[in-house]
């Protein structure tokens, strides 16, 4: 069993809360550049703070090319979003499709067709925005690795005598 001491706790939060605020800048970054009314901005920084929302901007960021931000990102097609959705947040086609959607209305996704069918790949500002945010809260997350991997090797002894 892992037990958490302070410095691993505060390397917990201290993770959490650089990420969610660099996702926060990330998103902020992305609507203002679509140039949005303050009232879409405001909708959109509400709904794309949610976990639902990272998720399939999440799926998209990982089609791209090893993670880079170049700029014509892979596209997938909407069928494969619902599917690989389902498996993550059992949320329904039409709920995919209504965030698949707004994405493509403030600004991170660009629709394609391929094969005659609708799909959706990262625009270059959200793949270069994201994968930039994922670059600067990398040392924290490495911080928190050694930590609870530190914990993990102090406590393995225990378990095994």
């Amino acid at each position: 069993m892992l037990k958490c001491d302070q410095a691993a706790i505060t390397a917990i939060f201290n993770f959490l809360g650089a990420y969610d605020q660099k996702w926060r800048e990330t998103s902020e970054i992305v609507v203002r550049q679509k140039g949005l009314t303050p009232a879409h901005v405001n909708d959109a920084m509400d709904h794309l703070v949610t976990y639902q929302y990272w998720a399939i901007i999440m799926l998209l960021w990982w089609a791209i090319p090893f993670g880079s931000d170049q700029p014509s990102s892979s596209a997938l097609v909407i069928d494969e979003i619902n599917s690989r959705m389902w498996d993550a947040l059992h949320l329904g086609h039409l709920a995919i499709k209504e965030r698949v959607d707004n994405l493509i209305r403030w600004g991170f996704f660009a629709e394609q067709t391929i094969k005659r069918h609708k799909a959706v790949a990262l625009t270059p500002a959200a793949g270069s925005a994201t994968s930039k945010s994922l670059a600067e809260t990398k040392p924290l997350l490495e911080d928190l690795h050694a930590r609870l991997i530190s914990q993990t090797a102090d406590v393995m002894p225990a378990r095994l005598a």
